[in-house]
This record gives structure tokens, sequence and C-alpha cells, in this order.
């Protein structure tokens, strides 16, 4: 029997990100045995993290070259359905026009927001009026939380598949298995994603710098690339403020492969305080891992994170909140442990060979072929 043509469209890293996680996740996974699956990038692998979303040359550039690469790939493939994922703001711009030459050479179009459903609305009258225009052109939409079920009281019709996230669990469950602690040794704490104050990472500091251990001495890692290129310093200069002995931050560059999974190994606690969310990779990752998570009740988090049970949660930007549920887990070796326990066996529901599965039953659906 022959297989179902998909075109995804995304990017993977440089730079890091959820988007290129979740493809190379997905390029990875038993979807290739399932489909014909080809990719295309559409993001430029040059670009800095601190550059997206500019309205300048450089980038007007890229994205004319992203919808070059991205109508070749249409035009020699002729894929039945074009998988493009995309994210808030200029992302949704350029993706948007995806949409739209995958429509005018006959494919249908599976659009994919990894992004949260508020944030990505969060504009004037009329850029919600394009929005709409453009889900409405898609043959179904795959979202990532609850939240996204909004679309159709404003998009009426829609065809909406809920699916969160995934990934391939293996590796991290590995480090779980491998993960030991030592009496006396620094409590750690993990953020890994981007960093800026809409990823809460000021909240974050002034969390640390609230935090009141039982006397054991505690570390703070901040992994990951910074999303305006002015706050380097900045952060730099408030991490070091709330840094003394007993207490120490460190700002990590973006890690991947297995500097990445040793970055779970060291932690002890997996924190995430952003603004807004999809469904954040980094937080499954943790759980596969068998980390405990702090974090906030935002986008799809708390369909993740039961408060209490697998982690807890705290309202955005409250590092009062956050301060106090780090040191709650931070006294708790018992508690620490038995939410890393049941993380491990939540993940197994967010395996990436299972979504792929359910993907396929999704664009079956949408070309007619299947049930």
């Amino acid at each position: 029997m022959k297989k179902l043509r998909v075109l995804l469209a995304g990017h993977l890293a440089p730079p890091l990100g959820g988007i290129a996680t979740f493809c190379q996740a997905l390029l990875d996974s038993s979807l290739a045995d399932l489909v014909d699956l080809r990719f295309v990038q559409t993001s430029s692998q040059a670009r800095f993290l601190s550059s997206s979303g500019k309205a300048t040359w450089t980038n007007v550039a890229a994205a004319l070259t992203d919808w070059g690469r991205f109508f070749r790939a249409c035009a020699v493939r002729r894929p039945a359905i074009a998988h493009i994922c995309t994210a808030v703001g200029a992302s949704f711009l350029k993706n948007s026009l995806c949409v739209l030459l995958a429509r005018a050479m006959g494919c249908r179009v599976v659009l994919h927001p990894h992004c949260s459903f508020d944030r990505l609305y969060a504009g004037p009258r009329l850029w919600i009026w394009y929005c709409n225009r453009i889900f409405r052109l898609s043959s179904g939409v795959v979202v990532l939380s609850k939240e996204w079920f909004a679309l159709q009281e404003l998009v009426p019709g829609v065809k909406i598949h809920y699916l969160p996230n995934a990934i391939d669990i293996r590796p991290y469950q590995e480090v779980a298995s491998r993960r030991t602690r030592t009496s006396g040794q620094a409590i750690r704490l993990l953020y890994l994603g981007h960093l800026g104050e809409v990823k809460g990472t000021d909240d974050l500091l002034e969390a640390f710098k609230i935090l009141k251990s039982r006397g054991d001495p505690v570390a703070l890692d901040l992994v990951g690339d910074f999303l305006v290129e002015q706050d380097e310093a900045r952060l730099a200069a408030a991490a070091g403020a709330v840094s003394f002995p007993g207490k120490a931050v460190q700002l990590v560059p973006p890690v991947s492969g297995e500097e990445k999974l040793a970055c779970f190994e060291r932690a002890d606690i997996f924190v995430f305080p952003s603004h807004y969310e999809g469904m954040p990779m980094a937080v499954l990752e943790a759980m596969a891992a068998g980390l405990p998570v702090v974090a906030t009740a935002v986008g799809g988090i708390p369909e993740l994170v039961a408060d209490g049970v697998n982690g807890l949660l705290v309202p955005p930007r409250s590092p009062l909140a956050l301060s106090g549920a780090l040191e709650k887990l931070c006294k708790d070796a018992r508690l620490r442990s038995e939410m890393g326990h049941k993380n491990i066996l939540l993940s197994q529901d967010h395996h990436i060979d299972g979504y792929a599965l359910k993907l396929e039953v999704i664009y079956n659906q949408i070309v007619g072929t299947g049930a």
C-alpha cells in the first residue's frame, strides 16, 4: 500500500527550542515507517535567538529564503498533507504564508501551533481577524493543550485535534535510573529553556534570593539562550548578586544530546516559571528524568503537573510563591523522590512512538483514507 506523503515544516537546531526539539523527535520516531515523511526547514539555522521576530532586512531576506524552500519542497514532493509548525508573532505571520502556498498548490494543511493560545491572540482586532482566517484555511489544527478549544468559538467548524506533546522518553529514563545523591551535596535546581523576562527568569532569580533552605547548600543552573541580547549582561549581574557561599547561580549556554542529559542527571528539582506556555518539552524531559517539577500554572503545564502530586504549581510573576514551593521541596527529600517516581510513570503517556501512531490517525482522517 502506498504511503501517505507528508511534508513536515518546522525547524531543527540551531537555535535550540521547543519546535526544534519536537521536529527532531518526530523525525527520529516511528512516524517515518507509517507515512512517507519529508522535512523542510522553515527557519534559518544561521540566526541568533535574540534576533528572532525583529523587523530587519536580514530577517526579511531569511523569510523569503524560507518561503522559497517551502515552495520548492511542495512542488517537488507534492505532499497530500503539509504539517506546518508555528509559534507566536512573526513566526505565525511567516508560517501563515506557508499555509497559503500549500493551499494554492492543492495540499491539505495541518497547522500545529507550539505556543499559548492567549499569547497568540493577544493583539489588535486586525491581528485576531487574520489569525482566524489562517486557521479557517487549515484542514486540521493540532493543539497541545485544552486552552486551545477556545478556538472553536472564534472559528466555528475548525477541526481541532488535541494531541499533547511527546518526546523520546528512553534516554531520560536511563538518566533517572543512574541518579544518585550523597549527604551534604548541594540541592541543585535546574531551569532549561530560553532566558528572559517572559520566561520568568527574573522571577526565578528573585525567588532564589528569598529561598531559605534548612542550611543545606543549594545551587541553581540556568541553562539556555537569551531571548533579548541586552538581557545577557543584566541577568548575569542579577545572578551574581544572589550568589554567595552556600547559594550559587550558574548561567549555562544552550545544551543538547549528552550535555543536556547530564544537566538532568545532576539536578534534584526542575523549575519552570514561564509567564506563557503551550506544553513545554523541557517539562516533559524533566518528568521522564524522574525530577519533581515546580512550575507556573499557565498554558498546558497544569495538564502535565498536578499540584501536590508530581510537582508544585504557582501563579506566574510571583517570586514569593515560587520560593515557597522550592523551599518545600528542598526540605523534603522523600517528597522529591515520590514526585519524581510519579513523573517517570506519567511520562510514559508522552512517548514519541505512541504520539506518531495518533498523528497517523489524524492524517488519515484529514485525507479521508482511514478511520
